[in-house]
C-alpha cells in the first residue's frame, strides 16, 4: 500500500490540527491526467521508465526543503531514479541544497538571471558558473543514503570540464553542449577541471545526476528573490525543459512578484508574466501538465498583511481557466489571511513573516504531495 494512503499523520504540532484537510485540494486536477497516466505506467512497467517532474520558483524553492520532501515522497512511493538537476549555488554567493555538496578550487564568476544576464547564457537553474583555466570542481552526496549515481549529465558550453582521475568512469561524451560521463558503479562523489582556452568564455548551466533506475526524477530551482519576469531571462529555458522531458512543471513564484507598494503593483503585467512563461513551457509540449502554487500569506515590511497578494491571487484563478493548468492554493490552505501569524508561533515561519522554518517548508511539501496523491488515487485510479 502507498505511503500516501495512511493517516494524516506525519506532522504533530498544534497547528495541523488547525488546518482543514478538506482545503487541501488541487483546482482543475483533471488538467494533470497526462501526468497521473505516466506515474501509473510508471507503477506497472516492467521495463526501465523514469517520469521527470520540473519545480521551479524563488527562495522558497532555492533551499530544497519544500521540494526534497516532496521528491522523497514521490520516490519512496514510485520508484528513485536520482537525484535530478543540481547546481553550485556557492559559486554564485548563494545558497542552495544541503544534500549535495559542491567544493571548487582556482577562480570562478557567475551570472544569473539577476546579474549579467545580458552577455551571459543562463540556464533553467537561473545562474551559470564560468571557471577561469585550470579550475576544478567536485560533487559528493551521502554514500549511505539513496543519492549515488552512475550517470552525470552536464549542461555546459563548449565541453571544458573532464573527470579527474577516476577510475570508475567508463565513458566521456559531447552531445548538443552537454556533457555525459558514464561511470560503471554507483558513486558518491566525482572531481572535474576545466582545459578551456582562455579564448572562449564557457559555463556551466547546472548538473544531473541520475542511477539508470526506474522511478522518478525530481529536479527543482530556484533563485533568491525572483519574479517571473526575471526568470524570463533564461535564455536555455526552453532547450534545457526539452532535454529534461517534464511530464509535470510546477511553478511556484508571487511573493517577490507582489512585494511591493500597492501603488506599484501591476496584476496585469503579472498575468502577462505568467502566460509568457507557460507558453515557454508548453512550446515543445502544448500538453504539458502545469501545477501553479499560490505564494503563501506574508507580510509586506513585517508590518501588515500583503494586500497585493489577493491581487495576485485573483490572476493565477484566471490563467486555470485561461491557459488550463492546475491551481494547489497554499494560501488558502494554509489558512489564508494572517495565518502566517499562527505559522510563526508555531515555530513553522521565520520573524519576518516571509519565510518559513526548515520544519514549515517540509510541512508545505508534505501537503502538496498529499494533494497530488488525492485526486491520484480519487480521479484517476477510481476510474
Amino acid at each position: 500500500m502507498l505511503n500516501f494512503l495512511l493517516p494524516f499523520l506525519f506532522f504533530t504540532t498544534p497547528l495541523s490540527e488547525g488546518i482543514d484537510s478538506a482545503q487541501n485540494k488541487i483546482i482543475n486536477a483533471q488538467s494533470l491526467k497526462g501526468f497521473f497516466e505516466e506515474l501509473s505506467d510508471l507503477s506497472s512497467a516492467r521495463d526501465k521508465k523514469v517520469v521527470s517532474i520540473v519545480h521551479i520558483g524563488d527562495s522558497h524553492i532555492q533551499a530544497n526543503y519544500i521540494t526534497g520532501m516532496v521528491r522523497n515522497l514521490f520516490q519512496d512511493d514510485f520508484g528513485n531514479a536520482g537525484r535530478g538537476l543540481v547546481f553550485p549555488y556557492r559559486l554564485a554567493n548563494s545558497y542552495g541544497p544541503n544534500d549535495v555538496k559542491f567544493n571548487y578550487v582556482g577562480k570562478w564568476d557567475y551570472c544569473s538571471i539577476k546579474k549579467d544576464f545580458e552577455s551571459n547564457k543562463i540556464g533553467m537553474v537561473g545562474y551559470s558558473a564560468i571557471p577561469q583555466p585550470n579550475s576544478e570542481l567536485s560533487i559528493k552526496v551521502s554514500e549511505k543514503g539513496s543519492l549515488t549515481f552512475n550517470k552525470i549529465t552536464i549542461l555546459d558550453e563548449f565541453g571544458t570540464l573532464l573527470p579527474i582521475s577516476d577510475s570508475n568512469v567508463i565513458s566521456w561524451e559531447r552531445i548538443n553542449n552537454q556533457t555525459f560521463i558514464a561511470s560503471e558503479n554507483l558513486i558518491s562523489e566525482i572531481r572535474f577541471k576545466s582545459t578551456h582556452s582562455t579564448k572562449i568564455k564557457p559555463n556551466i548551466q547546472g548538473v544531473i545526476l541520475t542511477n539508470d533506475s526506474s522511478g522518478i526524477l525530481y529536479h527543482s530551482m530556484g533563485v533568491n528573490g525572483a519574479t517571473v519576469s526575471q526568470y524570463l531571462r533564461s535564455s536555455n529555458f526552453q532547450n534545457q525543459m526539452v532535454d529534461l522531458d517534464a511530464k509535470l512543471t510546477v511553478i511556484s513564484f508571487g511573493t517577490n512578484d507582489c512585494y511591493t507598494y500597492s501603488s506599484k503593483f501591476c496584476s496585469s503585467c503579472v498575468k502577462e508574466d505568467y502566460q509568457k512563461m507557460i507558453q515557454r513551457i508548453r512550446k515543445q509540449d502544448p500538453d504539458m501538465a502545469i501545477l501553479i502554487t499560490t505564494p503563501s500569506d506574508h507580510f509586506f515590511r513585517r508590518r501588515y498583511s500583503n494586500k497585493n497578494l489577493v491581487k495576485l491571487r485573483s490572476v493565477l484563478y484566471e490563467i486555470v481557466d485561461e491557459e488550463n493548468v492546475a491551481l494547489w492554493d497554499l494560501y488558502q490552505i494554509m489558512g489564508g489571511k494572517n495565518s502566517i501569524l499562527d505559522w510563526q508561533k508555531a515555530s513553522l515561519a521565520r520573524r519576518d513573516l516571509i519565510h518559513f522554518t526548515k520544519e514549515g517548508y517540509e510541512k508545505q511539501g508534505d501537503l502538496l504531495y498529499r494533494a497530488l496523491m488525492y485526486h491520484y488515487e480519487r480521479d484517476f485510479l477510481s476510474d
